[in-house]
């Protein structure tokens, strides 16, 4: 991915950043009996298809995710997540995809204890070969939507549909001398979609 396209993406991360704050403009939302603002975390399980013909199967994996509430309705989120996937022709080489996000997340309902919300965001994402030196390295746009489920005002269970944007423009190979970069023309499409389960503290 050129750095062109870097500032594209990051572009419309802006774009809709300012365009979810203009929705409210002068909210004053009442004190919620859930909680919204200040640190919370999340651990998931979660599984991954590649969308882009990569030959790799559907992968599981999980996500450790740390966020921060700003509001009542919005939090930015700083997520890791990863899968292993074993190859469509039946080999036994696993494959581990893995990467590092940051999104921003509005809720669409504070009060109820069913809580439906977006996101939408920015990656860095890697796929390497068990056994190989070689890995992609990409970036891209995260989508996702999602619903929370409160038990209490700080615990509650989660479900997202996740879709990413990705392109992997690198190619990173570790040799006897060290590591080596070089770029992918043109980039591999890394389009991969994934569903993930959160257990949350908030």
């Amino acid at each position: 991915m050129r750095i062109k396209n870097l500032k594209v993406i990051l572009s419309g991360v802006l774009a809709v950043l300012v365009l979810s704050f203009s929705v409210y403009p002068q909210e004053k939302s009442p004190a919620s009996r859930f909680s919204h603002k200040g640190l919370r975390a999340a651990i998931g399980s979660a599984s991954f298809e590649m969308i882009a013909e990569r030959g790799l199967n559907e992968g599981e994996g999980g996500a450790l995710s740390l966020g921060y509430g700003f509001s009542e309705r919005f939090s930015m989120w700083l997520t890791l997540l990863g899968s292993e996937h074993i190859p469509v022709n039946g080999g036994e080489l696993i494959t581990k995809f893995g990467g590092i996000e940051v999104n921003l997340q509005q809720k669409f309902e504070i009060e109820s204890r069913l809580q439906p919300y977006g996101k939408v965001g920015f990656g860095v994402y890697a796929l390497h070969e068990q056994n190989s030196d070689v890995a992609l390295i990409g970036a891209g746009l995260n989508v996702a939507l999602g619903v929370d489920y409160l038990f209490s005002k700080h615990f509650g269970v989660g479900a997202e549909f996740m879709f990413k944007k990705l392109d992997y423009y690198s190619k990173r190979q570790e040799t006897e001398q060290g590591e080596f970069f070089t770029d992918l023309d043109p980039d591999l499409n890394g389009d991969a979609v994934g569903f993930m389960l959160t257990l949350m503290i908030q």
